[in-house]
């Protein structure tokens, strides 16, 4: 809660960020998975508040946590296990028993990246999700269909006792490539653009700020430093009576000359933190935030290779072996595995992948579905979208991504 007189320097922000590298005590693998939500036989009608409460926050048999995203997405958070293939499970589990639970209650969900059946709509009605969309409406309706039409899959690594920044810079090397091998949301915008990932599109068109990558290019805790410096604060978070903010304060500059609700403390950085989205998020841990919603098969595939990416056998290969992609990353949205740079870092990818999975699992059936998919899509220059019909978003509400250069 911000305070009446400047206490946070640039020494304490350079101390939060890097706390946000410190490995953390075990290895551990988490995943968050997010589905849209309709009302059985409605494909229109979302959850409504009181539709949600009975399950936020419940933690499920295996100790997934359920929550909601502003425009009623359910989530699962797992909870951290000492493997991929423990975390697998424990997802896979959770997953049939919130699937029964939500049948129970009168919903089901869908495996879709982008909800095109219908407009975004928020109906969690807290302050911060007000403010957030209220400062990305400012920007256009991209905001708002992230925070309510969009789904995704998370992989959360620990980070590495011996090379934690190689392992931050390797995420940022396959960033790109997992955004077009695993691209499942076709889509053409109101400018009849065609996208595989229309959801990383969206993302793509949302504030620079705090969506695009960190810069790779210096030690990750002072690229996340300036990264949170730089971005603007949309909300203070200052008890019931929250100040909302449109774009144009950065955080440097509320830290060095203040708001009239004061000036911001350590406890306003990390809030302020929470609210930057780049593909790739320290908190102690790393997020890889790139992925689509995926099938329960190629979703598996998908946290198996950046568990596998991530160890340090095998990035160590693909810093060695990967083309340079880190430009790359609006264009495996928009082309997936048609554009050659990214289909020969998908395929240099799938090959160090299947070499090490064996760090990470020692589940047979696991190398043979990574080795399945390699052929059906990734040597074939295919994303898992191909297979469906581009969707048109509702013409009343088509999101229109931003077209400014990698």
């Amino acid at each position: 809660m911000p305070l009446p007189y400047r206490t946070l320097t640039e020494a304490d922000v350079d101390r939060v960020c890097a706390e946000m590298f410190t490995p953390s005590p075990q290895e551990a693998v988490g995943v968050e998975l997010e589905w849209p939500l309709h009302r059985l036989g409605d494909v229109a009608q979302r959850p409504g508040e009181e539709d949600m409460a009975p399950l936020q926050g419940e933690v499920l048999p295996a100790g997934g946590r359920v929550t909601f995203e502003p425009g009623g997405q359910v989530e699962i958070s797992s909870a951290p296990a000492a493997s991929v293939s423990e975390a697998l499970r424990a997802m896979e589990s959770d997953s049939r028993t919130l699937g029964e639970r939500l049948l129970y209650v009168g919903f089901a969900r869908e495996t879709l990246a982008v909800d095109t059946r219908r407009p975004p709509s928020r109906t969690l009605r807290q302050p911060r999700y007000h403010a957030m969309e209220q400062y990305f409406a400012k920007q256009g309706c991209a905001g708002t269909w992230m925070m309510c039409n969009t789904a995704s899959v998370q992989v959360n690594i620990s980070l590495d006792h011996y090379d934690a920044p190689g392992q931050w810079h390797t995420m940022h090397r396959i960033g790109p490539i997992l955004i077009a091998a695993f691209a499942n949301s076709p889509g053409v915008d109101a400018a009849g653009r065609r996208w595989c990932s229309m959801r990383q599109a969206i993302w793509w068109a949302i504030d620079p700020s705090r969506t695009r990558p960190v810069p790779d290019d210096r030690p990750p805790e002072r690229a996340w430093a300036r990264y949170a410096l730089d971005a603007d604060v949309m909300y203070i978070n200052s008890g019931d009576a929250g100040v909302a903010l449109l774009p144009g304060l950065p955080f440097g500059r509320w830290m060095s000359a203040g708001h009239h609700a004061g000036w911001p403390t350590e406890d306003d950085l990390r809030y302020h933190m929470s609210t930057l989205f780049p593909p790739v998020r320290p908190r102690g841990w790393l997020e890889l935030r790139v992925l689509d919603a995926l099938p329960a098969p190629i979703r598996d595939v998908a946290i198996l290779a950046v568990a596998t990416a991530c160890t340090r056998e095998a990035a160590a290969d693909l810093r060695k072996e990967l083309p340079d992609t880190r430009a790359l990353w609006r264009t495996a949205a928009a082309a997936g595995l048609k554009h050659p740079a990214l289909a020969r870092g998908a395929r240099t990818l799938f090959e160090v992948v299947a070499d090490y999975i064996d760090c990470v699992s020692t589940d047979a059936w696991h190398a043979e579905l990574v080795t399945e998919f390699a052929e059906q899509y990734v040597l074939r220059g295919r994303s898992p979208g191909d297979t469906s019909t581009p969707r048109l978003a509702p013409s009343s509400a088509q999101p229109t991504p931003a077209m400014q250069p990698n």
